[in-house]
């Protein structure tokens, strides 16, 4: 990254990173710090969180770690709270939390199981969104981008609680930009592709041919690959495009 770029004009602004533990929030997370923005970082783990936060403000940088689990409106409202106070506005959100752990048939899906995961992969981007348009409203208008994947957009097998999450987040998020225009609140779906993470390669099999990590066409990256483009996202001048689709998945 470098100076007198568009992401000068983010500096001095604050933002709120999900899933800031590891992985592309870490990443990104970093990122915003390195260059000027305040950076409130929550996760459900506190010592990821701490360790992450204790990174940005000794390179510099300025930032809060506040656990709260992305799924649960409760804690989710007391995080938006504790923003207010400490900042009393919000310029942007990266909606990062979700995950893809329910991963069998329809037939052989539990019920319950298929839909903790559907929920976690949507309630995420619905707390969020809810959480942070407030303080944006305070702010003049903001920027919220969230993790989407290309799943949501195609099917496949074993990964129906995954693609039905991702794909109804993407309709949330199309609808919000809609509401929140008059605003001035752009909403945008980041799609990473496959990225080297924890989280990410939790259930990777080497045997998998429909495996993004096996295509030798793919870009697999690591999370510090896509947090420019990230930053191009946050720092469109003027109003900006919402309700679109960034994608580094090269299927």
């Amino acid at each position: 990254m470098h100076s007198n770029s568009m992401f000068d004009r983010l500096k001095g602004q604050s933002a709120l990173v999900t899933g800031a533990g590891s992985g592309i929030g870490a990443a990104l997370a970093r990122g915003l710090g390195r260059i000027g923005v305040t950076v409130v970082c929550t996760a459900r783990t506190q010592a990821d969180l701490d360790a992450v936060v204790a990174e940005i403000n000794s390179d510099g940088g300025k930032a809060f770690a506040f656990a709260a689990d992305a799924t649960d409106a409760v804690q989710m409202d007391a995080l938006a709270k504790k923003i207010d106070v400490e900042l009393g506005s919000l310029d942007l959100a990266y909606l990062n939390a979700g995950g893809n752990w329910q991963q069998q048939t329809i037939l052989e899906s539990d019920s319950g199981e298929w839909q903790a995961a559907f929920e976690q992969n949507l309630m995420p981007v619905f707390h969020g969104i809810r959480a942070v348009v407030p303080l944006m409203r305070k702010a003049g208008g903001g920027r919220i981008i969230f993790t989407g994947s290309a799943m949501a957009h195609y099917a496949a097998a074993t990964n129906s609680s995954y693609c039905a999450g991702k794909a109804a987040a993407r309709m949330l998020a199309n609808t919000a930009a809609l509401e929140l225009a008059d605003d001035h609140i752009t909403v945008n779906e980041f799609i990473p592709g496959p990225v080297r993470s924890k989280q990410a390669l939790a259930h990777y099999d080497k045997s998998d041919k429909n495996s993004p990590f096996n295509n030798p066409r793919e870009w697999v990256k690591e999370p510090e690959d896509v947090v420019e483009t990230l930053l191009f996202m946050a720092a469109f001048p003027g109003a900006g495009p919402t309700s679109q689709i960034f994608s580094l998945a090269r299927r």
